[in-house]
Formats: C-alpha cells, sequence, structure tokens
C-alpha cells in the first residue's frame, strides 16, 4: 500500500505536502531582492542621503505569488509606511510600530530586466507624521483598501527596512525610491 504523498507510478518518491505559509516560515526560499535609497530635506537643502538593502518578508509572499498568477486585484505594492520602531527586521513582521504614518506611492517604473522601483515623498503637507521618530519604513500592498494618507495600515506589508533615527518635523521632506530585484 502506497502512502497518500506517493505518486502512482513513482515507486520511491514522494512529496511533502505544505502550504507556501510553512515553506516560507521553515525553509529559506528566493525572495526578491530591494534596495531602499532615502534623501532627507530640512528647509529645502539636503542633509543626508541613506541607501542599504531591505527584507522582502513573508507576508509579502502571498500576494507576489497571486500576482505572478495574474490575481491584480490590491496585490501590488501601493504604499509606504513611515514607522517608530528599531527591532531589526524579520521574516515574520506583518506592520510597522505607532506611531506611524501611511501614503501612497507617488509613482512605479520598471526596467524591462526584472527590477521595479517604486517613487515616494514625504513632504510638509504630511502633517500627519510631524512628531514621528522615523526608524522604520514599510513597502505595502492595499488589499484591504484603506484609504491613504493617514495612520490606518494597510495590508500586506510586503518589505521592511530600519534606519538611523529622522525626527520628522514640518520643515522637512523626504524623498526615496524602493526597488525591488526579481
Amino acid at each position: 500500500m502506497k502512502s497518500s504523498n506517493e505518486v502512482p507510478g513513482l515507486i520511491g518518491w514522494s512529496f511533502p505536502h505544505r502550504d507556501i505559509r510553512s515553506r516560507a516560515a521553515n525553509h529559506s526560499i528566493q525572495r526578491p531582492r530591494g534596495t531602499l535609497r532615502i534623501q532627507v530635506f530640512k528647509n529645502g537643502c539636503r542633509i543626508a542621503t541613506i541607501e542599504d538593502h531591505n527584507l522582502f518578508v513573508n507576508a509579502g509572499l502571498p500576494a507576489l505569488a497571486a500576482l505572478t498568477g495574474g490575481d491584480t486585484s490590491g496585490e501590488f505594492a501601493s504604499a509606504v509606511g513611515f514607522g517608530s520602531s528599531a527591532v531589526t527586521p524579520s521574516l515574520t513582521d506583518t506592520s510597522l510600530t505607532a506611531p506611524a504614518y501611511y501614503k501612497v506611492l507617488d509613482s512605479h517604473s520598471e526596467d524591462g530586466a526584472g527590477s521595479v522601483s517604486f517613487n515616494w515623498s514625504l513632504g510638509t503637507g504630511d502633517t500627519g507624521a510631524v512628531g514621528i521618530n522615523i526608524q522604520e519604513l514599510g513597502l505595502f500592498a492595499n488589499k484591504t483598501v484603506v484609504v491613504l494618507p493617514g495612520t490606518i495600515q494597510p495590508t500586506p506589508l510586503l518589505a521592511r527596512k530600519t534606519i538611523s533615527p529622522i525626527l520628522f518635523t514640518s520643515s522637512m521632506s523626504l524623498s526615496g525610491i524602493w526597488t525591488l530585484t526579481f
């Protein structure tokens, strides 16, 4: 008698049945590689540039799979978030830490060679972000159709990055490019 995970005709071959969540949590899988570039301005003058890699988290994998399968209902990157946690990103992250502020991405472009870049900005008109000690950024889909900008987080979180603290004030602006390479 064959076990339930053997394929008829392939004696000795068996295939474990696992869903994507257990594979993502327990096994190393190929993930998009991301780079985040941030420019910080105060009173119109650039005072800092930050560039580093991010972590594409498990919560983003189902959205990526759905897009590959042709489901585009809210599964695409559409928002950026600014949070206050300095905890190192983890594969199991699903949110940013409050206080946090979220807004729609400004635009995106594809290079035709497997990379997509998401442009975003945080400016003087984003009064909901004033006073946040920004130490983390998140790239989000918006499957839950949260009205942005605001303090309610869209889901799912696709990627997360921590940075040195930036206390956001009304005289500051940030601009950035978040690039994912597949």
